[in-house]
C-alpha cells in the first residue's frame, strides 16, 4: 500500500463490491493498481461529458460548450469531481504511476481544443490570425485552474468561469 496517498481498505472495498479481497488483488494487482483504474475511469467519464457538450455547432460554439461544460462539472462539488481533483494532484505529487495517465490526458485535451479552434477558423467563427495551439494551451491551462478552483467557494468558482468565458469571447 502507498504510504504517501490515502489509505485504501481492500477489505471494505471488497465487501461493498461483493468480492473477496483476493479477487480484488487478482484483478488489480495492488492498491495502486486499483487507484490507477479508478483514475482512468474518472477521466473517461469526464471526457465523455465534455465531448458530448462540444459536438455540435461552429468551432466557437463547440469550444465554448467544452469550456462551459467543464466549468460546470468542476464546480459541481460532487464527490466524483473532488476525487478527480485529488487524483490529478496525487498524479503530480504522491502517486507517480498516475503521472503518465495525467500527462496523456492533458495532451489529448490540448489536441482536441486546438482542433476546435482550427474548426472555428475554417468556419469563420474564430479569428484566423490566432495561433490555434496557443489558444488550446490557454484554454487547457484555464480548465486545469478551474479544476483546482473546486477549493474555492461555489460563487467564486462560477464568477471565475464566467469571467474566463467573457475573456475567451473577446479573444475569439
Amino acid at each position: 500500500m502507498s504510504t504517501s496517498g490515502p489509505a485504501v481498505n481492500f477489505d471494505a472495498i471488497a465487501a461493498q463490491a461483493g468480492y473477496t479481497k483476493g479477487a480484488l488483488y487478482h484483478h488489480f494487482g495492488s492498491v495502486e493498481g486499483l487507484v490507477e483504474e479508478v483514475f482512468k475511469e474518472a477521466v473517461r467519464r469526464h471526457a465523455e461529458q465534455v465531448i458530448a457538450a462540444s459536438e455540435d455547432g461552429t468551432g466557437r460554439e463547440r469550444l465554448r460548450g467544452l469550456v462551459d461544460s467543464s466549468a460546470g462539472l468542476y464546480g459541481s462539488g460532487t464527490p466524483f469531481y473532488r476525487l478527480l481533483l485529488r487524483l490529478h494532484v496525487e498524479a503530480g505529487v504522491t502517486r507517480p504511476r498516475l503521472a503518465p495517465i495525467a500527462k496523456k490526458v492533458q495532451q489529448r485535451q490540448h489536441r482536441y481544443m486546438t482542433e476546435l479552434v482550427r474548426i472555428g477558423q475554417r468556419d469563420g467563427s474564430i479569428r484566423g490570425d490566432l495561433d490555434p495551439v496557443a489558444v488550446g494551451e490557454m484554454v487547457n491551462a484555464t480548465l486545469q485552474g478551474l479544476l483546482i478552483g473546486q477549493l474555492e467557494a461555489e460563487k467564486t468558482q462560477r464568477r471565475a468561469a464566467l469571467r474566463f468565458g467573457d475573456l475567451l469571447e473577446d479573444l475569439l
